[in-house]
């Protein structure tokens, strides 16, 4: 079909929200119409009639609507790309479009609404600072985790004294500002385990000096540092109260102790370098995590922009969808602190959530097309593999799994993003920053606990 009679306009809408007003010739959709019906007649068998002789107007009779209709739609999708193709456009999905009832000798006029993609101008990218966080695993990293393996497996004294380390005291406890609750401020008949339960320090203080049974009332400033820093140097009030407080009696660090941790030889030994190794494998997903969270913040916090309406909307669907149960543990009638799937609905938190979301996609994507970045296809197949090896047949396997196309598509946005992350390191300022593994671990403490 011949278009290059068609008209088109843009209006932009908000933000990256733009309409295509398209108008198409009657002569033009009047000549492809007659054109298909010709078609149509040489290939249709008619009673009474020799194979392609049945009359024009018998075949638009029976065949006509459907045709017309066919027609529209086709022409409606392929304008629209010429015509975004035309106004230089780089469209977001399909749009929602809106058609007049077009019929013969009547241009076919519609309106499609639908967002583009932004356009980025880079900032930032040559100022790219990381701080690498130098950590080692120490005798004491070890030590402190078998002992709280060992409180898991404790028996739990009641006792009437002030609390110490190694203690198990439960609170209320309740963490406000200007007579308003903090987020996350109330805690009821929490747990902390003290020397293990991450506090910080004013706050622990203050908890040694609380017998059992006791209330009380206290404000402590919030350090400089702070992570929230609304409340970094303000005055918070607490108020406590101590339901109880237990002692441990402790498991022996023997080898029937580590046995029953899963150490086959018994060996106390052993026990110990498994919790090493541990704790390697924990710091090194932290410190990839750490890494990546650093650099992709600075790379959104530099090249601030807006997100299309459509690309948000379809990701908090998608975040509303992950934080609903499945099926199965949708029991009618079930009680307990969670919400049914009906409650589950979006927030501001999530709405931000999702906008970082699909920023960050989009910046990741921008960058990987300038910089040549793309995945290898060797490296895509090793994955595979992998996911196939466990598989009873994994030839079978790996094929169903290479023609999944939705989970080839995911995999390569995910290398994607790890090879743009390692281009964004390679530009980076790097230094090293000294400091033990419970202080990378956990910098600072919430409000209440760790």
């Amino acid at each position: 079909m011949n278009l290059d009679g068609a008209s088109y306009k843009v209006e932009n809408g908000e933000g990256l929200r733009r309409i295509l007003h398209a108008r198409i010739p009657a002569a033009a959709m009047q000549e492809e119409f007659l054109a298909r019906l010709g078609a149509l007649r040489r290939r249709t068998r008619i009673r009474g009639f020799r194979p392609g002789k049945a009359p024009i107007k018998l075949i638009r009779q029976r065949h006509g609507q459907d045709v017309w209709d066919e027609l529209t739609r086709e022409t409606i999708e392929r304008s629209f790309r010429e015509g975004a193709q035309r106004q230089k456009l780089r469209v977001v999905g399909s749009g929602e479009v809106k058609a007049s009832a077009a019929s013969e000798g009547s241009d076919l006029e519609y309106q499609a609404t639908f967002d583009v993609f932004p356009d980025i101008e880079w900032n930032g990218l040559e100022a790219l600072a990381y701080e690498e966080p130098a950590v080692e695993i120490q005798t004491r990293d070890v030590d402190r985790t078998i002992g709280r393996l060992r409180r898991r497996e404790a028996e739990w004294k009641d006792v009437e004294r002030l609390p110490r380390d190694g203690d198990r005291m439960v609170v209320n406890l309740k963490a406000s500002r200007r007579r308003e609750t903090l987020p996350a401020g109330e805690l009821r008949e929490v747990a902390l385990m003290l020397g293990e339960t991450r506090l910080m320090p004013a706050l622990k203080e203050r908890l040694m000096r609380l017998p059992v049974s006791q209330k009380r009332k206290f404000r402590l400033r919030m350090p400089p540092d702070y992570p929230q820093e609304s409340l970094r140097g303000k005055r918070v009030l607490y108020e406590v109260e101590v339901l109880g407080l237990s002692e441990p009696a402790l498991p022996d660090l023997d080898e029937e102790f580590a046995r029953k941790l899963g150490v086959d030889s018994g060996s106390v030994e052993d026990l110990r370098a498994n919790v090493r190794t541990s704790l390697e494998n924990e710091l090194k997903s932290a410190s990839a995590a750490h890494r990546r969270q650093a650099l992709f913040d600075q790379l959104l916090e530099a090249n601030q922009g807006p997100a299309p309406k459509s690309l948000v909307d379809r990701d908090v669907e998608q975040i509303l969808a992950d934080m609903r149960p499945p099926p199965a543990v949708q029991t009618e009638g079930a009680e307990g602190p969670g919400q049914s799937p009906e409650q589950i609905q979006e927030t501001p938190e999530i709405r931000a959530a999702a906008e970082r979301r699909v920023r960050l996609h989009l910046l990741v994507a921008e960058l990987a097309a300038r910089e040549g970045i793309r995945p290898d296809d060797q490296a895509l197949r090793q994955q595979l593999q992998a996911l196939a090896v466990a598989a009873p047949d994994p030839e079978a396997a790996f094929a169903q799994l290479a023609g999944n196309r939705d989970l080839v598509s995911n995999l390569r946005i995910q290398m994607r993003e790890e090879q743009v992350l390692e281009w964004l390191c390679e530009q980076a300022s790097v230094t090293r920053k000294s400091m033990s593994f419970d202080q990378f671990m956990e910098p600072m403490p919430p409000v209440l606990t760790g």
